[in-house]
């Protein structure tokens, strides 16, 4: 018989035994010689149990069952150990984000967790300009046996990315027979309708086994009007007496457009400005989902001790139908003082024929000539909501071999490869080339309003009318909307090769174990925005593309010295040369120590890298126009120190002082900064140190507990450069070495204002976590059954982020997203062909900000009652029913007493645009029903 499968076959066996208790020690000889050695997450030494120096968690299969989950970040983020990087609604404001479930570990960002698949790296899913993540969408639930999660930095052993943790899915094997799996599920309100069904084959032989699945699944999501907490858009008010209080906030970009002078506000067809636009109406809560995957593999002994492997995984996920409200447009901005534009227009004339009389009068009456002198924005109802279909289509293959040297030395290899494909179609948009050539009218003798340019009317340009709502004609629309396309791909290729076995060094404890190996990555990536997002004349964000790619090649070796029968110590070291960062090092170190049976000390030490990806490195620039602070703001003639003095170096800030007393701004000048954001071919690693301390205590035959102390603490963090940082640095140097265009990072424009400040990401930060993990487990015959209560907690005592540039330290422990205490609390009973379950699941109450970044909407002061958040416990009921050995049944409810979430509107810094909550921490679908079959042939 193979050693090696025969290992393999028994590691679901010894992780079932973990759900129940932590793996110790055991007395019974016959026991170990028959389980022999298994592989455990965190480690590529093969050992005689589940036990490691480091805290590992496993979800079993019975953990997606019970939650009626489709998709495995469902399951990963209910767990206290993780939490959502991106999921269905906290990305459906975005365009390239869209629809993609990621996790975390820590709170330390999807980046900082490696995913793998059967030990194996996988592909990202994330398109290359935005970030690198594995899309958890790509990974069928049906196919998982069980995920193992190491809650500690392991370099090392894995490489880069191992910085918070590994989660490691691992898949069923050696199927023989047919299975078909079914699950219909419904919420409370009778919306967000989920469906899946799949079908597994397979067939053992003597010396192999193949297998072949395939599946559908689909989420119908749901719109923000489908919920009342996020039917509209709001803010914390204040009332008159200074109360806060939860208030209907609407947008100032109108359908009937809105236009704005130092005095007044018109609707677009000059009557008193009226109101404006419920931006919730068109968005959504939880993005549709539709996922198909193809997955196959084979498994062939070749010889007695020769064994190889292949296969393949095909992976469709759509979201089609996401959508929020139609363009804001702001004509000034956007046509007339574009200064990428080429060629802009001057603003328009007052007596263009196409402004109402009315407008025009009240406009006059205040001596305005031109439109370029008001602050002109609308809503682009006509052109429909803006939309955004993705397709994200994976493709990855595996193949290696496993050959036993002799009975104890074994050689490993693999090569993957992986590639995500994402295209991606948003609708809604404005051509803005064509919406200025569509403003500029004349008459053309007949009384009828015709485009000016001659060659644009014979490529169909009509009068564009923006005074009032639904007065853009449809044949305007159809001249001016364009479609805006963008296409990405990431690109992983993988080979690895380990030899490990025993040495013929015993120590006390026994032989002394070794692994060493060679590993090559390469990463590609490219992302192509359309061709007018490229130039910037469409109304969508200008996106620069994204080529690049890097490779990296690794050594590495682990060994474990049994230095007593009761202490052990774990060793490991990579050397990595990477192509774009050059060379590093990491180790990790671990012991593990029984002073008494049943109770097991271990301790942790490591230090850990995360090399900086595709977009870190080589992302085309993207537009943004998040809020800046100009620091010439309030300068005088007389203001001392470099800021000052460097302002005052710049002709057009100075004539504003001299002409105004001090520079200051108006608040559409201090709020219209755009600028450009992307990646930094100098940026550097990230290096962690990280260190654990735990213990394992089998308290009697029913109870056990482990619980593990962790720190890590992340230096030169990869972040984006705040763009007010990128101007603080550049005008505090001395004044001789001063740069106005800092680098051509910043634009100003003739009046001094700042109209862009362009960033990148570079080595920031230094992030600090620490903490405490803490797991029971009994198990206890009642009646005949068996009954079962499990219990994960996590502690939070630090989070916070020190700033590299002046030193600054924030706090963030307490604060919504990671919050002092999580846990989750899991009752079972089993009896014959009957079982029940009731999860609850735990979220501390929590601060929205712990630094004061969040603002109530009237006199824009941080938050005080609306600041805090109270705990959250959800209940989770579940049955399931055996019928013979070839039909299975579910049905359970999530959210069982229908927990509505917090309210975090705008102005809060947790609360997730267009939902009004923070959908990591809380549940925005309510009441939640399921009922699944499985049938097996």
């Amino acid at each position: 018989m193979n050693n090696k499968l025969f290992r393999r076959s028994v590691t679901a066996v010894a992780v079932a035994s973990t759900l129940a208790f932590p793996a110790l020690a055991q007395d019974n000889t016959d026991d170990q010689n028959k389980i022999e050695q298994i592989e455990v997450t965190g480690s590529r030494l093969s050992r005689a149990s589940m036990e490691t120096p480091v805290p590992v968690t496993v979800l079993g299969r019975d953990d997606i069952v019970q939650t009626g989950a489709i998709n495995v970040a469902q399951v990963l983020n209910m767990s206290p150990v993780a939490i959502a990087g991106s999921d269905q609604s906290n990305s459906a404001f975005s365009t390239t984000t869209v629809g993609l479930n990621t996790t975390e570990l820590r709170n330390m960002g999807a980046a900082r967790t490696l995913v793998l698949v059967n030990g194996q790296r996988f592909v990202s899913g994330v398109d290359p300009s935005t970030g690198y993540a594995v899309d958890l969408n790509a990974i069928p639930t049906v196919m998982i046996e069980r995920i193992e999660i190491l809650k500690s930095a392991s370099s090392a052993v894995y490489g880069s990315d191992a910085v918070a943790g590994v989660v490691n899915i691992i898949t069923r094997k050696d199927f023989d027979g047919v299975e078909v799996n079914a699950q219909t599920g419904i919420s409370g309100q009778h919306d967000r309708q989920t469906q899946n069904i799949n079908l597994t084959t397979g067939k053992d032989w003597a010396d192999g086994n193949a297998w072949f699945s395939f599946g559908i699944d689909n989420d119908e999501g749901l719109k923000s009007t489908d919920r009342s907490f996020s039917a509209v858009d709001r803010a914390i008010l204040l009332d008159d007496d200074g109360n806060e209080y939860v208030g209907d906030v609407l947008s100032s970009y109108p359908s009937q457009g809105r236009i704005t002078t130092d005095n007044n506000s018109y609707n677009g067809d000059g009557t008193e400005y009226s109101g404006g636009f419920n931006r919730a109406s068109a968005r959504q809560l939880v993005t549709p989902l539709e996922r198909r995957y193809v997955a196959a593999e084979i498994r062939q002994d070749l010889e007695s001790d020769l064994s190889v492997f292949g296969s393949v995984h095909w992976n469709s996920a759509e979201t089609q139908g996401s959508t929020i409200e139609p363009t804001p447009f702001n004509i000034g901005e956007d046509l007339w003082m574009n200064h990428r534009v080429e060629q802009p227009i001057d603003g328009l004339s007052v007596n263009s024929p196409l402004v109402p009389d009315l407008l025009r009068q009240n406009l006059q009456a205040e001596g305005i000539e031109n439109l370029n002198e008001t602050t002109f924005v609308r809503r682009m109802s006509e052109f429909g909501q803006r939309s955004t279909d993705v397709t994200r289509d994976t493709l990855r293959i595996a193949t290696g071999f496993n050959y036993d040297i002799n009975y104890n030395w074994t050689w490993d290899t693999y090569m993957t490869w992986g590639r995500t494909n994402q295209e991606q179609l948003n609708g809604g948009q404005v051509n803005t080339d064509r919406a200025r050539l569509a403003l500029d009218v004349v008459e053309d003798g007949n009384g009828n309003l015709v485009c000016a340019d001659p060659i644009a009317r014979m490529q169909g340009c009509v009068p564009l009318n923006l005074f009032g709502e639904n007065s853009v004609s449809p044949e305007a629309v159809d001249y001016i909307s364009t479609p805006a396309k963008a296409t990405g791909t990431a690109e992983q290729f993988v080979v690895q090769s380990v030899v490990s076995g025993d040495l013929p060094i015993e120590m006390a404890g026994g032989f002394v174990g070794l692994a060493g190996g060679l590993e090559y990555r390469e990463e590609k990536g490219t992302y192509s925005p359309g061709d007018l997002a490229q130039t910037g004349a469409s109304s969508t964000n200008l996106s620069e593309p994204t080529d690049g790619r890097y490779d990296t090649k690794d050594i590495f070796v682990e060994t474990r010295l049994p230095v007593l029968m009761n202490l052990s110590v774990d060793l490991a070291a990579r050397y990595s040369d990477h192509s774009a960062t050059g060379s590093a090092t990491t180790w990790n170190l671990g012991t593990e120590y029984e002073p008494v049976d049943g109770f097991k000390l271990r301790a942790s030490a490591a230090t850990a890298i995360r090399t900086p990806n595709i977009s870190d490195l080589y992302s085309g620039a993207g537009e943004t126009f998040a809020a800046v602070s100009d620091p010439c703001v309030d300068v005088t003639a007389s203001t001392t120190g470099n800021i000052a003095e460097n302002c005052r170096s710049i002709a057009s800030v100075d004539n504003r002082i001299q002409n105004d007393g001090s520079f200051t701004l108006t608040q559409a000048e201090a709020q219209g900064t755009g600028g450009m954001i992307g990646g930094n071919p100098n940026v550097k690693e990230e290096t962690a140190d990280t260190y654990s301390l735990g213990a394992i205590w089998q308290v009697t035959d029913e109870l056990s507990a482990t619980v593990d102390y962790y720190n890590i603490e992340v230096e030169d963090a990869i972040a984006i450069t705040g763009r007010s940082t990128v101007l603080q640095r550049c005008y505090s140097v001395n004044p001789d070495n001063f740069d106005a265009s800092c680098n051509d990072q910043v634009f100003r424009s003739s009046d001094g204002v700042l109209v862009d400040v362009d960033s990148s990401s570079s080595n920031e930060n230094i992030i600090s976590t620490s903490g405490v993990d803490l797991e029971l487990n009994y198990r206890k015959t009642i009646a005949d059954g068996q009954f079962s209560a499990d219990l994960i907690w996590n502690y939070i005592d630090e989070y916070s982020i020190e700033s590299i540039y002046d030193g600054s330290v924030e706090n963030y422990e307490g604060e919504i997203t990671t919050p002092n205490h999580r846990a989750n609390l899991n009752l079972a009973y089993s009896l014959n062909d009957l079982s029940f379950s009731w999860r609850m699941r735990y979220w501390d109450s929590a601060k929205d900000s712990m630094n004061g970044y969040n603002y109530n909407f009237t006199n824009y002061a941080p938050l005080e009652e609306f600041n805090n958040v109270g705990s959250v416990t959800y209940h989770d009921i579940s049955a399931r029913y055996f019928m013979n050995d070839n039909y299975e049944f579910s049905v359970g409810v999530r959210n069982a007493f229908d927990k509505k979430p917090p309210m975090l509107p705008q102005g809060t810094v947790s609360g997730g645009t267009g939902i009004n909550t923070a959908s990591e921490a809380y549940d925005v679908t309510g009441r939640y029903y399921f009922a699944g079959v499985t049938m097996r042939f």
